[in-house]
């Protein structure tokens, strides 16, 4: 049995708490990261990494801890500062303020590379803290007295693993979704600090526990707040995007920003909106046939400005961020969408296996970020559903943003699966907006496998369609 009925309660809490925190602070991680380094398959994997290592290494050294069975007093003395110390690093690592200094700094010192900086953020701010929390368990049980080893141990892991999956479960259908990343960040670190309050309340020195721990809540709070969010422009910060609206009083514009890319503009002046925006319009939304409504299905809504001002034709948007139309009307468009204009919160792949309606134009434009890609859209599997939703005669458009020249394997890759599906495009190169080697691509298909001689054609796909 436990020494104490209140105690045991606590103590099983603690393992509760800690098993909630890793889970949440993964997945959080994981979030945070991605705009600044992505969300692919091997980011991922360091992020995972990074937990299950140092978890594992936790727990062997709280199993070799210095404590006689029953010490309980030595024990939540070790859990106190090993909760205080994890919630402060962890709180460097996954508040906004601090990671957007992170990388800025690592961009200034030229460690560019996305998987370094992700290994660079996780070894700094995850291994260590996982690392104390993963203690917990091995701490605890030297608590238990007179119990069977293999009850208390199934009891522990038990309560842990239920711990983890509420943390999986809770953190990013409940809190992420409904009360943005920074309050979830804030709930989860100060469920860790309210633990080391309570676990620490039984000792000599309570006062200093109670006032570090205060001290470190008020801090962890204060710098996930919304003020503290909104002050890097951020208007938006849920499961699915961190949405930031950058206005330029010069060009009387606003950009808005998914994950740290520029993802759609709106501008007093038209000529100042993106240019696969204007080509878009010119050469297909104008040219449709104005007799009757025709109906538009743009994946990847942005801020709603692919045919903006369009009144005749029937447009439908989809996007997995349900808070995005939301968001544009008020933060970037500021005025609501018009009655031709419909939104789907959905993912484009959920929303294209059910589809069974035909467009006369689908824009794919779910592709603003060469580190953020949607991977299930980048598939042969996907651009067939993408096909299957384009009615006889109807035309497909899809921004790419890649390397012009075919430079990288991801430019050849892509291209190819594109043309696994439509064998025959054209491929419009739109001017550069930013520094590098990548640029905006238009490919330009219709549905049937015909050639399509359009105006906007470059060499490479000459010679393709030729021979």
């Amino acid at each position: 049995m436990w020494t104490h009925i209140s105690s045991s309660r606590l103590l099983l809490g603690a393992i509760a708490i800690e098993g909630y925190a890793v889970l949440a602070v993964e997945l959080l991680a994981i979030r945070q990261l991605t705009p600044y380094v992505g969300n692919a398959t091997d980011v991922v994997a360091i992020v995972i990494a990074a937990v299950l290592l140092p978890l594992a290494l936790g727990y062997e050294a709280g199993g070799r801890a210095n404590f006689t069975p029953g010490d309980e007093t030595g024990v939540r003395r070790q859990l106190t500062q090993n909760l205080l110390i994890a919630s402060f690093i962890l709180s460097l690592g996954l508040s906004h303020p601090f990671l957007a200094a992170l990388f800025q700094l690592l961009d200034g010192i030229g460690l560019t590379h996305r998987l370094i900086q992700a290994a660079a953020h996780t070894s700094l701010f995850l291994v260590y803290p996982v690392y104390l929390l993963g203690q917990t368990i091995p701490l605890v049980a030297f608590c238990s007295t007179g119990a069977s080893l293999p009850r208390s141990t199934g009891l522990m892991l038990f309560v842990s693993t239920l711990g983890s999956f509420l943390g999986s479960v809770v953190s990013t259908l409940v809190f992420m979704t409904f009360l943005g990343v920074h309050i979830t960040v804030a709930l989860t670190l100060g469920l860790l600090v309210l633990l080391a309050a309570l676990i620490g309340w039984s000792m000599e020195n309570r006062i200093r526990v109670v006032l570090t721990a205060s001290a470190l809540g008020i801090y962890i709070v204060a710098i996930n707040s919304p003020a503290a969010v909104r002050a890097y422009g951020i208007v938006s910060n849920n499961l699915y995007s961190e949405v930031r609206v950058v206005a330029n009083p010069v060009e009387d514009s606003r950009l808005l920003v998914i994950n740290n890319s520029p993802s759609s503009k709106i501008a007093a002046d038209p000529e100042h909106r993106f240019a696969y925006i204007k080509f878009i319009e010119k050469e297909v939304l104008t040219k449709l046939d104005s007799g009757r409504p025709n109906h538009i299905l743009v994946i990847g809504a942005g801020g709603f400005t692919v045919g903006l001002e369009d009144r005749s034709h029937s447009y439908t948007y989809v996007d997995i961020d349900p808070a995005l139309r939301d968001v544009s009307e008020e933060h970037f468009l500021r005025q609501p969408l018009t009655p031709n204009k419909s939104f789907i919160p959905e993912s484009a792949r959920a929303f294209l296996r059910r589809n069974a309606q035909t467009y006369d134009v689908v824009v794919l434009d779910a592709f603003t970020n060469r580190i953020s890609l949607p991977p299930d859209l980048i598939t042969h599997e996907a651009f067939a559903a993408v096909r299957q939703a384009v009615a006889p005669g109807g035309q497909v458009i899809m921004n790419i943003i890649t390397s012009p020249t075919f430079a990288d394997r991801f430019s050849r890759s892509i291209d190819a699966t594109i043309r696994s599906v439509f064998p025959f495009v054209t491929r419009q190169i739109l001017p550069q907006t930013q520094t590098g080697p990548v640029a905006s691509i238009l490919y330009l298909a219709n549905r049937i496998e015909t050639p399509s001689y359009g105006l906007y054609t470059d060499d490479r796909n000459r010679s393709f369609l030729d021979h």
